[in-house]
């Protein structure tokens, strides 16, 4: 399976090292460069310092929720699209539905993740 291209890179944030690992190399097998953050502060700080295509975060994290990653992106750059991975329900969340964000259930399906993360990368809007 390849991505679009190596070009395109991800920033994966996940407090659970085993989980984050797995993640990329899912990721790199589908063809993208990732960065990992054990965090949603590290990520952040990745994130101020590179370019990134899409955001794929754990949601249950300790310090900063998937969800303040969701917030503290968006707030560098209204139109990345970010990927929410939980295995808890979200349903009826209004922060779920908003555009440009997805929520993948685990565990992980690498073809259902190659596939979401095409499909962010095509809605993202131009800058």
């Amino acid at each position: 399976m390849t991505g679009l291209s190596q070009d395109q890179r991800i920033i994966l944030v996940d407090d659970n090292s085993v989980v984050r690992d797995m993640l990329v190399d899912l990721v790199g097998a589908l063809g993208y460069h990732a960065d990992a953050a054990a965090s949603g502060e590290e990520a952040l700080a990745l994130f101020d310092q590179g370019h990134y295509d899409v955001v794929l975060t754990d949601l249950l994290m300790p310090g900063m929720s998937g969800w303040d990653v969701l917030e503290a992106v968006r707030q560098r750059d209204s139109q990345i699209p970010i990927i929410i991975i939980t295995g808890s329900p979200v349903v009826g969340d209004p922060r779920a539905a908003r555009p440009g964000v997805a929520v993948l259930k685990k565990p992980v399906d690498v073809r259902t993740l190659g596939a979401m993360i095409k499909r962010m990368l095509d809605q993202r809007l131009p800058v």
